[in-house]
Parts: structure tokens; sequence; C-alpha cells
């Protein structure tokens, strides 16, 4: 099952790892048989083969944790593809999103696709980085499973819970704008040329699990960030409660 994706840039599904610009090419190729691990299928690079093993493992240790956090069904076996270059990736998906954007470094486009760079590219080192993007990734196909109009709409909530089930943790005391009183509002994180998102991201879906518990987060899926079907506040409500949340949990 794809994700209906929206017309020009729908792949919001774009992941916040990358570099500020897109990495230039390498001597590298496909490699002709696919990895196959018990839930992906990976069609890697020969930047990957040293560690292809050890990349299945990283993502199939998350798996289970990932379905069970948003309350997801079985998933078809995850066909997951590395590119050598930004180039390469630009062109695979094209057809399905358009334009990729040279900081992003990869996207779900499907319950059972994604496409990232590879991690073994160096522009995009240490490992570890592109590891977590590959569960960022996975998360955002879990949230498909739990609900196939979610990818974008709305776009916080769509990251927040992929940044968050990924481990991708922003201290707000590092940024200038949460430290001086000045949080982003919602609507502005819904902006696909924004990457503030990134930011915050798991500190708004660390709040909705203070809030409501694991199954809050799967909730809030189900309604398309519907706070008030969820929790009985306005948007507006919501954001203030986030930030006094931020400024109580983290001594911002």
């Amino acid at each position: 099952m794809r994700a209906l994706l929206a017309a020009a840039l729908s792949a919001a599904t774009l992941s916040c790892g990358g570099s500020a610009a897109a990495p230039s090419p390498l001597a590298a190729q496909a490699v002709a048989a696919p990895f196959v691990s018990a839930h992906f299928t990976f069609f890697y690079t020969t930047l990957d083969t040293a560690n292809i093993g050890a990349v299945a493992q990283a993502v199939e240790g998350e798996y289970a944790r990932i379905l069970n956090d948003l309350g997801a069904g079985p998933l078809p076996t995850v066909q997951v593809h590395f590119y050598p270059d930004h180039q390469a990736l630009e062109a695979a998906v094209a057809p399905l999103v358009g334009t990729v954007p040279s900081w992003a470094s990869g996207l779900a486009t499907a319950v059972d696709q994604i496409h990232l760079m590879s991690p073994n590219h160096p522009a995009y080192a240490p490992l570890d980085r592109m590891l977590s993007n590959l569960v960022h990734e996975f998360a955002h196909c879990a949230s498909i499973r739990v609900n196939a109009r979610i990818p974008n709409n709305p776009r916080w909530l769509w990251e927040s819970v992929a940044i968050y089930e990924s481990g991708q943790f922003v201290d707000p005391r590092t940024l200038a704008y949460m430290a001086g009183g000045r949080p982003p509002a919602f609507a502005t994180l819904n902006g696909l040329d924004n990457t503030l998102v990134y930011d915050v991201g798991f500190t708004i879906a660390a709040f909705v699990v203070s809030k409501g518990g694991q199954a809050a987060l799967d909730d809030l899926v189900r309604n398309n960030g519907d706070v008030g079907a969820t929790f009985g506040v306005p948007l507006q409500a919501f954001e203030r409660e986030w930030y006094d949340f931020v400024r109580a949990r983290y001594g911002v």
C-alpha cells in the first residue's frame, strides 16, 4: 500500500539527516544481490558491503518496539534502498515526490519503501547518525501503517513521532529561540521548507507521551494531530502546555 502523497513535495517523509549541500558522487555501485533480514530487504551499494549485516541488525533491533509504541499492525517486508550520491537518490524518487532538498538524506515513500543515502557515505558520518535516520524513516513507515493519511498531515506530528522514536533529541537549552521564550508555532513547523521541527520534534512527542502515555501518540497519529479530539484542548492551549513542559523538564 502506498501513502497518498500530495503533489509537489509530499515527500515530507524527508529525514533530518544530511549535509548542507548534496555530496558529490563516489566511485560506488549497487550490489547485485539484496541483503535480506527478518523484516527488511536491503538494496545496498559497495560502500555498505562490509557492514550491511550490522546496519540491518540496528533497525531490526528497533522494529518490535516501534510497532508496539505506535500500535501498528504487521507491516509487509520493508524495502530499503541505499544510494551512493544525492543525484541517484533524487532520480529514484522524483517520479513519486518531485524535488528532494539537498539537506535531506532520505525519505519513506510508502509503508514498505525507504530511500536513504548510503549510511557509509563519508559526507554523512558518523555511521550512528545514519542508522538513526534509518530508524527515523522506519518510524514513518509504521505511522503510515497506523494512518495512511498521516504523511505531513500535519507535518509537526509526522516528523515529531519519527524524531522521538529514533531518539533524535536536541537539548532545547541549546536553541536560542527556545531559551529566549520564542517557541515556534506548530503552523510554522508545518512548512515543508522549515527545518525547526527537527530541533523541537522530540520534545513535542515527549510532551504528548507525558500527557497521555504512549498510547496518546498512537491516538494523535490516528486523529491526524487533532489535539481537540485527542486531549480536549484547542491547539493554541496545547502549544502553550508544550512549552511549559519543556521549561519544566529541561530547565529552559
